[in-house]
């Protein structure tokens, strides 16, 4: 009976110490909160390409809107003069003239183009003829870039 009696005096205190034990694993629950209100914000981005900076990266990167050849593939291989502004022409080509040593000229085949004031092919625009150069205006990324054509000459005494 003392055996029982240690047997039940240990069951009961095993008994009273495990919800003790139990309550003590839980957190304490935290105290409620009014609860928080989310504004929704709804943003778009918005892209400009300044000009001046940066060309448009959406634009083609072609010559002009009108086709043709560019700046760097024309050589001026005349030039038809008249005090008339509106009457002088320049002669412009993609191919071009070899002047030897001895004095002949050997052409480069090519396409030739007859230009006047105001006139452009490609992103040439010619501005003014002179004597003895061309002034044109050269469209590079929505930027107007004033250049100077010139007839090259290896001849004794010609222009420059």
């Amino acid at each position: 009976m003392k055996m029982t009696r240690c047997v039940g005096f240990v069951l009961g205190a095993a008994l009273l110490m495990v919800p003790g034990t139990v309550q003590a694993q839980d957190p304490p629950e935290p105290p409620p909160q009014p609860p928080v209100q989310v504004d929704l914000v709804s943003l778009r981005e918005v892209f400009q390409y300044p000009a001046f900076i940066r060309r448009n990266p959406f634009r083609a990167l072609l010559a002009a809107d009108s086709g043709g050849p560019r700046y760097e593939q024309l050589t001026l291989i005349g030039i038809m003069y008249s005090t008339d502004p509106a009457a002088s022409v320049a002669i412009v080509t993609t191919g071009g003239v070899t002047v030897l040593e001895d004095g002949t000229t050997s052409p480069i085949v090519g396409d030739a183009y007859y230009l006047k004031v105001g006139e452009g092919i490609g992103n040439v625009t010619v501005t003014s003829i002179q004597r003895d150069r061309v002034e044109v205006l050269v469209a590079e990324f929505d930027d107007q870039i004033p250049r100077i054509m010139s007839i090259a000459s290896r001849r004794p005494g010609g222009s420059p």
